[in-house]
Parts: structure tokens; C-alpha cells; sequence
């Protein structure tokens, strides 16, 4: 039996109250007092803020004494356990007799990381969407009941005005050009995207800036609280990626944003995203093959589900180009009931006279993939929500103006096409997991080092079930590597991996497939006859520090990182913990 408890400790001695307001859920039993395992996130003490280090656990691990250290860095009191029933105070000299009453709190990150903590205990995205697959669970109506349990209602998300993006590819970056593009027009935007490559805080972005973790902090525990409060049965809890989603909408109409970029995070159909009711601009970027076991294994299927996001009414601009997929979407379009489909102009109708060539020059490749895309949906909402902002209404149109040409410059949005200096690494940072996108990191490393004399290195990990031959013998076709590394998307093998880029699969298993992949690519070494530099590490603390030991520290190396974003995460954080004390 489960029961949801506020308990309220107050120990009284003469000029000196501590309460401990502690909210959990706790199994009822004969003794509370030999159960707690709980945090203390405030402490109340005359006057006098201490930042607790009070941990009171449940049943094993008791902890003999635990200090309340002061902030102030004064002496402090010490509360110490006599017995399971029995907790007294030992007060040390101060001199601070205030009457006034302050919240001690723990440090901004001390508060995050327990959020985090408590975040990565809920299940992953797609673990969710496959049992309630397996289970016949409606997604949507379970996204609903959580939203209602939080304090939301579809009649809140109306308040909103959205931009919804799905695809397989270029979702997220069309999402973020097509934020930094509202942006320059003078919006207060809000962007929501999956995954992050350091912070969970990435995910939920106000004006082009991710949320703080102070702000992230006090959302997720006003939430949870509400939602563990409410639960039918145990562990009736949203998963990770639902959690986040229903976060965001509370950021979003708490943050009064002019718009919301909503990128999907698996499929769209079934996508919790889906649960907005009002969606009048719809995004459908390239489509591939991804996610087999959840979403179909024909892009036929895909694109069906792809399509789900569409609403009636809905102005829909796609960069599909197989004419299969283009005419289930156009049949979505009016199941949906008054849907428009657009096929968006080539990237290159928008750069027709010389200075616009020019500019077009200086452009990356993300941006010339998905660029097309982004500008249409900014127009089209521009043209139904703020028509005081855009003097053309021609619909699907190629012209620049000066603040789409302000965004496209402007816009932010690391590990794609991404290139870094860390001494004497050129690190080359991209997210491609799909052939599709492989063909275009590929592409990409191979020009920009193609005047490069250095020693080339490939970085190499991928996630769930995908093909990790077909990725890497396109990988191969363009470049040759003097060393390919294959890794888990960890740190260090040891415990210390950071709460917000904690493992989805254990690190054995990750290890395994690494070997897997290191064998995929002996084998196209022996198909095509060439040297095999293949080797496997641990982690990516291990595979630099071999690097450095390789080659000489006054040789430059281009590095190439990709087949997860995940790893891109990874891989920054290993390399400012490997060059934190230069």
C-alpha cells in the first residue's frame, strides 16, 4: 500500500526551531521512523541559512551523523541519531539571534542533478510508445490524463500557437532555423526539441536560450509532485520524454512565447507531441527509415505516421520527395479534413542575384538542406498569426527577406555539421544516424578536410536497432581514417557519467555492440582490401587519452564524431573534463 505523506518535523529547543518540510511517498508500516528515505530541501533555522547535507534513508544505510553546514561558512549545529526512534540537537555557539525565519536550500546544480536523478528514473520515449503499443494503451489519451494531472487542459494549450515538425531527418535543425528566423522578426519564441547533447535544459529553449537549470528545477518538482500526488497505482508516472513534453507547455504559458516550435520526438501519430489541439502550421521534413520495430518497415508506413501530426485546417510544407510518400501525406491532408500540402521550393530559387549568391556561399550544410523548409513555416505563420509583420501573402513563395536572412546566420544549433578546436583536435561533430543523413556528414568531414594533410579519426557509436554496416561503408567511401575508435556513449566506465547523460542502455551492453561494430568494420576492410586501424575502448576518456599517446601532441588531427547524438554529448563533456586544468 502506497500513501502520499506531507511530513512536517519540528524540533524545538530554547532559540532554536528546525522544520523539515519533507513531501514523498512512503510504504505505510508499523514504525515510520525507521523507513524515511528522503531529501531535505529546506531547512529552517533562526535566522542562520545552512545548505543541508541531510540524507535520512530508508531502512538500510543509516548515516551515523549528519551535518547542517553553514553557508555562511560559521560554526554549525550537528544532528546527530541516537537510535532509530531517537534524533537530537547539538547546538554550536553563533551568534546570529535573528527572529526572521530563512529557506536554506541546496546549490542551483545540487537541486538539478536531483531532478535529473529523479528524471532519468522514468522510462525512455521509446520504451513508452512500445508498451503502449504492446498493451493497446491510446498514447494520446495517456498523454492527456498526466497533462489534466499537472494542472493543464487542451483548452490551455489552445492559449498557445504552434509550429509542429516531423520527419527523419533535418527535424530539428528546420525546428531551430525556423525559431532563429521568428526570432529576428521580433517573437518571443519557444522551442522544444529531443535530445540534448549536455543539459536536459537544451530541450526547452525561450528565445533561442535554454531555460535555467534553477528555472528547469522548479518546474520539474512542481510537477512531479502534482503528478506522484495523483497516481492510481505505483509508478503510474509519465515516461521521460512525456514528463518533458508536459514541462514545456507549462514553460511556454508561463513564459506568455508568441509561438511554439514543437519537434516530434518518435513518429507523430501517436507522438505525445500530438496532443496539441490547434496546430495550423505543419512541417514534414525527408523521410527514411528509422525506428522499424515502432513505426513500420515501409517508408509507405512511416510517412502515415509521419503525417498523424496534421490538424484540420492545417498548412502542410514538406521536403519529401518520393511521390509514395507525397500522395499518403496528400491523402492525410483529407482525412484531416482542409489540409493544404506544399512541396517547398529548391534552396537555390531564393539566392537569384549575385549578392544573394554570395551569401548563399557562406552558408553550412544544415542550412542548405533544411533551410527551404524553414523559411515557409515561418512565413505561413507569420501570414495567419501576424500579418502586420510580412507585406508578401504569396503562399510557398522563394524570396528572402532581411530577417529570414538575419536567422539563418544566426541560428544556433551545435552537433550538426559542427566543427570545434580543442588544441590540437579539429573535432567535427555531427548527429547522423540515418543513411540519409551519413551520406551528408560524410559528404561534409570529407570536403572540409580535403586540403588536410592530418591524420584522420573516426569516433563511432549508434543507438537502437540501426544498421551500423551501411552507416559505416558510406563513412568509408568518403574518407580514409588512420584510426577508427569504436565506444559506448560514456565518459568514463566508471559511475561518475553526469545524471543528464546517464545511460539508456546499460554499459555492458553498449561495450558489445561497440565490439559488434568494430567487427562490421573488419569485415568491409577485408571486402575492399584495405588496412584495418580498428579499436575499441571503454570510454571516451580511454579513447583520448590513447590518442594522445598515439600521436604527437604538436600534430594537428581532424576528428570525426557521429552516429549519435548522444555521443556528441559525451564527447564535449569528456573533452572539457580531459582539458579542464589548460
Amino acid at each position: 500500500m502506497l500513501a502520499s505523506l506531507e511530513v512536517r518535523f519540528t524540533l524545538s529547543f530554547p532559540g532554536l526551531e528546525i522544520g523539515l518540510m519533507l513531501k514523498r511517498h512512503l510504504k505505510i508500516k508499523e514504525n515510520l521512523a525507521n523507513m524515511f528515505s528522503l531529501y531535505v530541501r529546506r531547512v529552517v533555522y533562526g535566522g542562520h541559512e545552512f545548505s543541508p547535507l541531510l540524507t535520512l534513508q530508508y531502512q538500510r544505510g543509516y548515516s551515523p551523523q549528519c551535518v547542517f553546514q553553514s553557508t555562511q561558512k560559521r560554526p554549525c549545529s550537528t544532528l546527530i541519531e541516537k537510535s532509530n526512534k531517537q534524533i537530537i540537537l547539538q547546538r554550536t555557539p553563533n551568534k546570529y539571534k535573528s527572529n526572521e525565519q530563512k529557506y536554506v536550500q541546496y546549490t542551483e546544480d545540487q537541486k538539478y542533478g536531483e531532478a535529473i536523478e529523479t528524471l532519468n528514473a522514468l522510462q525512455t520515449n521509446a520504451e513508452a510508445l512500445r508498451l503502449s503499443m504492446k498493451h493497446n494503451i491510446n498514447h494520446l489519451e495517456d498523454t492527456h490524463k498526466y497533462l489534466l494531472r499537472s494542472g493543464l487542459t487542451l483548452f490551455d494549450l489552445k492559449e498557445l500557437s504552434y509550429i509542429h515538425v516531423s520527419g527523419t531527418k533535418g527535424k530539428g535543425s528546420t525546428c531551430a532555423l525556423t525559431e532563429s528566423i521568428l526570432y529576428a522578426y521580433g517573437l518571443k519564441t519557444g522551442f522544444y526539441s529531443s535530445p540534448h547533447l549536455v543539459s536536459v535544459t537544451e530541450r526547452i529553449r525561450v528565445n533561442g536560450e535554454p531555460i535555467s537549470k534553477e528555472k528547469f528545477t522548479r518546474y520539474f518538482w512542481k510537477i512531479y509532485d502534482k503528478l506522484q500526488d495523483a497516481q492510481d497505482y505505483e509508478h503510474d508516472m509519465p515516461g521521460y520524454f512525456k514528463f518533458l513534453t508536459i514541462l514545456a507547455f507549462h514553460v511556454f504559458l508561463e513564459e506568455r512565447v508568441d509561438v511554439v516550435i514543437l519537434e516530434v520526438g518518435i513518429g507523430g501519430e501517436l507522438d505525445c507531441t500530438n496532443i496539441v489541439p490547434n496546430t495550423k502550421t505543419v512541417g514534414i521534413t525527408s523521410l527514411g527509415l528509422e525506428h522499424t520495430n515502432l513505426l513500420g518497415e515501409t517508408l509507405n508506413e512511416i510517412a502515415w505516421q509521419k503525417a498523424g501530426i496534421i490538424k484540420p485546417g492545417s498548412m502542410v510544407y514538406t521536403t519529401v520527395a518520393q511521390e509514395d510518400c507525397i500522395r499518403i501525406i496528400r491523402d492525410r491532408c483529407k482525412e484531416k479534413g482542409g489540409a493544404d500540402l506544399h512541396k517547398v521550393p529548391d534552396f537555390e530559387l531564393y539566392f537569384q542575384d549575385e549578392k544573394d549568391r554570395e551569401l548563399k556561399k557562406s552558408l553550412n550544410h544544415v542550412i542548405l538542406l533544411n533551410g527551404s523548409l524553414a523559411i515557409q513555416l515561418a512565413y505561413d505563420w507569420l501570414r495567419q498569426n501576424r500579418k502586420d509583420m510580412t507585406e508578401r501573402k504569396e503562399i510557398n513563395k522563394a524570396y528572402l527577406t532581411k530577417q529570414v536572412v538575419e536567422g539563418l546566420i544566426n541560428c544556433h544549433w551545435p552537433g550538426r555539421c559542427q566543427m570545434i578546436k580543442y588544441l590540437n583536435l579539429n573535432m567535427y561533430l555531427d548527429g547522423a544516424h540515418t543513411s540519409e543523413s551519413m551520406k551528408i556528414c560524410g559528404s561534409w568531414f570529407s570536403q572540409s578536410v580535403s586540403y588536410s594533410e592530418n591524420p584522420k579519426i573516426l569516433i563511432f557509436n549508434i543507438t537502437g536497432d540501426r544498421d551500423s554496416t551501411t552507416l559505416l561503408k558510406i563513412l568509408k567511401s568518403f574518407s580514409v581514417f588512420d584510426l577508427v575508435c569504436f565506444l559506448p556513449n560514456v565518459i568514463t566506465s566508471a559511475t561518475t557519467n553526469t545524471p543528464d547523460t546517464q545511460l539508456i542502455h546499460a554499459h555492458r551492453e553498449q561495450l558489445e555492440r561497440a565490439k559488434m561494430h568494430a567487427c562490421n568494420w573488419e569485415l568491409l576492410c577485408l571486402e575492399d582490401q584495405t588496412p584495418n586501424f580498428a579499436k575499441v575502448f571503454p570510454s571516451l576518456l580511454s579513447c583520448f587519452q590513447y590518442i594522445q599517446d598515439e600521436f604527437d601532441k604538436s600534430q594537428q588531427l581532424d576528428v570525426l564524431v557521429t552516429g549519435s547524438l548522444h555521443l556528441l554529448g559525451a564527447t564535449i563533456l569528456s573533452l572539457n573534463k580531459l582539458y579542464k586544468n589548460i
